[in-house]
């Protein structure tokens, strides 16, 4: 398995819904005339944190693959080589957007006045250690709740990062630790079963307390909770199993796998348009049943032909990027702002999708697979072939 077109698709469908999240829906979408058009976008991009929910079941789905690597003990499996792995793909690419950041930050008073008006920037300057350690040490998420957020969202972003760190510290001691594949699909179900009863305690609490209607940063530093959204990385990794032990029904079923994969799609985009996190009752639920059906998107997807073809290869591409797009995002906002005002709502998101895209590619060729490439020399690792 080399990259996976339907993963792909995924990882480019879920940034295009981050990146609509952080263009301001309700300005976005006054230019768009027809009201039912209208009413979709302004639905689905208000919920951009789902385009992370996925992320995150992608992530748990191909880091099982990867660490698992198709073997039935566990016990045999190479932590150095893994651990090289994932700070080869991960901390370079973070350390570049954060001295890029940090360089904006001692500079920005001499770009255009009009930025700083747009609310799209956090202003770091008068952090302190604790800021910068938990960037360093991926708890960035723990910092923000702890600080609650400023305005903008230049380093809000990484708290998603945070997460996904924080679980797969520890994840290739637990799963080389259980050895076995049962042992660790039990660890992954509690790990689920533990996150829903996380959300619901929290809704509980909230309601017996008069809180059932949250203010916006309370309902986002409730999904910023790593224990809060480790389901949906648990999700992907159940998947994984799911698939070595079922994946050859589906091989011989393609237009099974098909339909699964439609039923997904359609479950995925009911969810976005007509749930919310920042409803208590939703939050308990929907991050999970949003992380299962974008599991059956990709257990279909793996099994249709069509999906494999060259054209889904070319088409599916750009999701390669979907890292870099993610972390470079707001830095992109930030300095093309004043740009996509004047172009207007649509105009100016499908220029700021292209732009994020382009620079994304620039970073990923020009950077990212340069250093990783030689992170990996450097221990003797072969670069990766993988998504």
């Amino acid at each position: 398995m080399k990259r996976i077109p339907v993963v792909d698709f995924i990882r480019f469908g879920s940034i295009f819904i981050v990146l609509g999240g952080h263009f301001f829906p309700q300005w976005l979408v006054q230019f768009i005339t027809l009201p039912a058009l209208q009413k979709i976008a302004l639905n689905v991009f208000h919920n951009g944190a789902y385009g992370v929910v996925c992320f995150f079941v992608v992530s748990g789905f191909l880091i099982t693959d990867m660490l698992v690597d198709g073997q039935r003990d566990f016990s045999g499996i190479n932590l150095k080589a893994f651990y090289v792995k994932r700070f080869a793909r991960i901390f370079p690419l973070l350390a570049a957007v954060v001295l890029t950041a940090f360089f904006l930050e001692h500079v920005k008073g001499l770009l255009d006045a009009r930025i700083q008006s747009y609310h799209v920037w956090n202003d770091a300057s008068g952090f302190g250690w604790p800021f910068w350690l938990s960037l360093v040490t991926f708890n960035f998420n723990w910092y923000l709740i702890a600080h609650c957020s400023v305005e903008g969202f230049q380093w809000n972003v990484l708290w998603s990062l945070a997460i996904e760190e924080q679980f797969y510290f520890c994840y290739p001691l637990i799963v080389k630790t259980l050895q076995s594949r049962k042992k660790v699909l039990v660890f992954l179900f509690c790990v689920i079963l533990s996150s829903f009863l996380y959300r619901l305690c929290v809704s509980v609490y909230f309601d017996l307390n008069g809180q059932n209607t949250p203010t916006f940063w309370q309902a986002v530093s409730d999904q910023m909770v790593s224990f809060a959204a480790f389901d949906q990385i648990a999700i992907g990794g159940i998947l994984y199993f799911i698939n070595k032990k079922w994946g050859y029904w589906f091989e011989a079923k393609p237009q099974a796998a098909l339909g699964l994969m439609l039923l997904g799609i359609i479950a995925c985009f009911y969810l976005c348009y007509s749930t919310s996190m920042m409803d208590r009752s939703q939050y308990v639920y929907v991050p999970s049943l949003l992380a299962i059906n974008c599991a059956l998107v990709i257990l279909g997807g793996l099994h249709v032909p069509v999906l494999f073809s060259k054209a889904a290869h070319i088409l599916s591409w750009p999701g390669k990027l979907s890292y870099g797009c993610y972390l470079w995002h707001p830095t992109i906002i930030f300095l093309l702002m004043p740009v996509l005002m004047s172009l207007g709502g649509l105009e100016g998101f499908g220029y700021l999708v292209t732009a994020v895209c382009f620079f994304a590619f620039l970073s990923y060729r020009y950077f990212e697979v340069p250093v990783n490439h030689w992170i990996r020399g450097c221990f003797k690792l072969k670069p990766s072939l993988k998504a």
